[in-house]
């Protein structure tokens, strides 16, 4: 085999690999209405603030402040939620008002996770019934600061008024985070990848008999072992740095190593519950790769353990965990999507860097008929996870999209579409592998092919990598019914 085609299919299959990491359907929340209104001028005082997000709101780590004419920050009661819809925060005002211009700013995170604030202004008109002339803000009282409920008041420096990360410019869809991300779902699908290329494609090489692919099978499970460690690693990694991206962006860099509100961030949350998963399991599959090259059968279980339980936390921090009504169908089909991820996609970076190194120590010879045992092997392993793929991907585009028309008259819709005729190019390329190359590899027209195939492979999975970089900027249509939802449940708790 030549010597530049394994570099150049290991390149390409990165660039895939990126680039079907989950990052779809992630979740945008945003404020779809309040009460005062944006803009309004109030012929009375409100007493409280309602303010009507798109989704479900983590009161965990939701925060809201007033501040009034002169800019000093307003006393605020305890915050809640509609008892019929997360959708809704209540923050009760916690002192008259004076006439003049008042401002809100909030800042939280729906299940998902992803940190989100906003701001928005109204106007008390002087004539306003209820209005006082500039009350003095009682002495020793946390301004601004919100707890959940349930939850004893913070002390006055725990949420002070200027806490609130207003034009940071960091968030879920910043360019650092994205990288961060992207890093998670890389170690992931590796990590993944490297179970199913031993406990599945090994396993049909040894059933296949070939004297060439029995041989290599001690090699290339022990390098498959050191690559997955390095994944589990490079998860570990990651997903502590993003939880300080996460804490950075909900609470900004002054309080991003806040112990109080980091564990409070964890552990009452969603998003929490799926990081500390994702780095328990992380450290599990890491163990699991270790023991693997002294006790085989105990470490490879071990780190299959882990990746299963891995394949559920992107659900735990995206779009599934916010499914109205059906988070746990959606973050189960998610976890679907994401072993087919890594049983695919996973499996051939690990089949490149583990499994044809391997072969190539067979010697002069018996190359070929080793590389060809681990494709015959792989070939119907990837159809399988890529069509599982695929139609959890179809399921995911039901629920997330809504309508059809959704497709060509919005932007995610459109750039889902753009993905998909993409993806359409890298299933072709795996068409031609397994019908044009894999039967005559070996030879030089396979060598040839292969080659072909592996540079067309790299040049679309770096258009796949971009066009997924735009989609997850990219907010999903809005759900108008669940809009309406949230305000009538605002409306009947009142």
């Amino acid at each position: 085999m030549a010597g530049r085609k394994p570099s150049a299919r290991r390149w390409g299959a990165l660039l895939v690999l990126l680039a079907l990491t989950p990052l779809t359907a992630l979740a945008h929340q945003r404020l779809v209405g309040s009460e005062p209104a944006a803009s309004a001028r109030l012929a009375s005082v409100p007493r409280e603030l309602r303010l009507v997000f798109y989704e479900p709101m983590e009161l965990a780590v939701t925060r809201v402040e007033l501040l009034g004419p002169h800019g000093a920050p307003v006393a605020l009661g305890e915050a809640r939620l509609v008892p019929d819809s997360a959708n809704v925060v209540i923050v009760p005002i916690g002192a008259s008002l004076e006439a003049g211009a008042y401002l809100v700013r909030w800042r939280g995170a729906g299940a998902d996770g992803h940190p989100v604030g906003g701001e928005f202004a109204f106007a008390v008109a002087p004539d306003a019934i209820g209005v006082v002339a500039a009350p003095a803000p009682p002495l020793g009282e946390a301004a601004g600061g919100i707890t959940a409920p349930g939850r004893p008041p913070p002390p006055a420096e725990h949420h002070p008024a200027a806490s609130l990360p207003q034009g940071s410019g960091f968030g879920a869809e910043s360019p650092g985070y994205v990288a961060v991300r992207w890093l998670t779902f890389l170690g992931l699908l590796g990590v993944i990848g490297a179970v199913v290329f031993r406990l599945v494609v090994l396993r049909i090489v040894r059933r296949q008999r070939r004297p060439e692919g029995v041989e290599l099978i001690g090699g290339a499970a022990d390098r498959a072992a050191r690559l997955g460690a390095g994944f589990a690693l490079l998860l570990a990694l990651a997903t502590g740095v993003r939880l300080y991206a996460q804490s950075y962006a909900l609470h900004g860099a002054e309080n991003a190593l806040n112990p109080e509100w980091i564990q409070a961030m964890l552990t009452r949350t969603v998003w929490g519950w799926g990081w500390m998963l994702q780095m328990g399991a992380a450290m599990v599959a890491l163990g699991g790769f270790l023991l693997a090259r002294r006790r085989p059968g105990a470490g490879w279980t071990l780190a299959a353990l882990g990746a299963v339980a891995l394949a559920f936390t992107p659900g735990l921090s995206g779009h599934a965990a916010a499914t109205p009504g059906r988070a746990a169908l959606a973050v189960l089909s998610d976890a679907i999507h994401v072993l087919s991820a890594g049983g695919w996609l996973g499996s051939l970076l690990v089949l490149l860097a583990a499994g044809i190194p391997a072969a190539r120590r067979l010697g002069k010879g018996r190359r070929g008929e080793g590389v060809a045992a681990l494709v015959a092997a792989f070939s119907p392993t990837a159809l399988l996870f890529a069509g599982t793929l695929v139609a959890t991907g179809l399921f995911a585009a039901w629920l997330h999209l809504g309508p059809v028309q959704n497709l060509w008259q919005s932007e995610y819709g459109r750039t889902l579409l753009l993905k998909l005729g993409v993806l359409v190019l890298v299933f072709g390329t795996g068409a031609y592998n397994f019908l044009r190359v894999a039967p005559v590899l070996g030879s030089d027209t396979g060598t040839r092919r292969l080659r072909r195939s592996a540079g067309f492979e790299l040049a679309v999975g770096a258009v796949v990598l971009a066009v997924t970089a735009v989609l997850v900027a990219t907010s999903p249509p809005p759900d108008t019914g669940g809009m309406h939802q949230a305000a009538a449940a605002s409306e009947v708790e009142r």
